[in-house]
């Protein structure tokens, strides 16, 4: 069922329907259709913090986290990279498709991308720049299952890793838990694919970072990437840098909202959040936009 709630005076949407579509998978945040030979991704407005999704949403959060995504597709596609995207334009997607109806479906607008099919790798591909969360404890307990780290002094939130991107996987799964390199390719199947995705990604955050740094004047801290396979190749999927996805510096995430949960007590509870803390959240994806020049 189609929900819009209200949240600081603003639409917010919870749950989306389109009746003429398949639903072919839901997650925290977006809800996938298949289109033909495509899938139809559409980003709501749901916030999830420490795998909890919360009660209430975060106005035109799926806008923002749509226009950050396919801007990183777009400028990985122009870099050779294979990636899902097609197009985040709905009257080209009513077009390829010819599903005329999704063009009459406003509340869409601005939140939905077509991606190419692919079979899932089931392996987040994470990239750490700098030591942040669990990274800490891990590197102070000794904890640290990858490539080893190197780091001018103290090791504390935000110590820059020399070497980075280092590349830190973890399980695709509710809990997202980390994996050695050596499990990843039990998980994959065949090691020369695990090296390929490990390598890529590697490729991924640098490309991206330094783009970031020269062009928009902010830097990617850690983030995640998904893969799929697109026949026997590997290809981008999911999302890619943005606010749910990345952490950047200045901060623009929603590592902000992750420490207000933990202020207040709140940790792994699904909560409805303050108009306040809501708008501050949209007002740090918006930033983040706006410093990417895609608002």
């Amino acid at each position: 069922m189609l929900r819009i709630d209200k949240v600081a005076g603003r639409d917010t949407l919870m749950e989306s329907e389109i009746p003429f579509l398949k639903v072919f998978k839901k997650g925290k945040v977006r809800e996938v259709y298949e289109l033909g030979a495509y899938l139809l991704i559409v980003a709501t407005d749901r916030l999830s913090a420490f795998d909890v999704v919360m009660k209430s949403g975060i106005p035109h959060k799926g806008v923002y986290l749509t226009k950050q995504s396919s801007f990183w597709f777009k400028f990985l596609n122009q870099k050779g990279y294979l990636t899902h995207f097609v197009t985040d334009d709905i009257a080209e997607m009513a077009k390829l498709t010819g599903e005329k109806r999704l063009c009459d479906l406003p509340w869409l607008k601005g939140r939905a991308m077509l991606g190419k099919k692919a079979e899932l790798v089931p392996v987040e591909a994470v990239c750490r720049f700098r030591v942040f969360g669990s990274a800490v404890p891990a590197l102070k307990e000794k904890k640290w299952i990858w490539d080893a780290p190197e780091i001018d002094g103290e090791i504390k939130e935000g110590a820059l890793i020399k070497n980075g991107p280092i590349f830190t996987p973890t399980e695709k799964s509710e809990t997202d838990d980390k994996i050695s390199f050596e499990q990843m390719v039990k998980i994959v199947g065949d090691k020369a694919r695990a090296e390929e995705i490990k390598n890529k990604t590697v490729e991924i955050f640098r490309i991206v970072n330094d783009h970031a740094q020269k062009t928009f004047n902010f830097e990617i801290a850690d983030g995640k990437i998904e893969w799929g396979l697109h026949g026997n190749e590997l290809m981008l999927i999911d999302e890619t840098f943005t606010s749910d996805s990345a952490r950047f510096m200045p901060d623009k995430s929603k590592e902000f909202f992750r420490s207000w949960l933990k202020d207040h007590n709140l940790k792994g509870q699904a909560v409805a959040l303050p108009d306040e803390v809501a708008m501050a959240v949209a007002d740090l994806y918006a930033a983040q936009c706006r410093a990417m020049r895609i608002l």
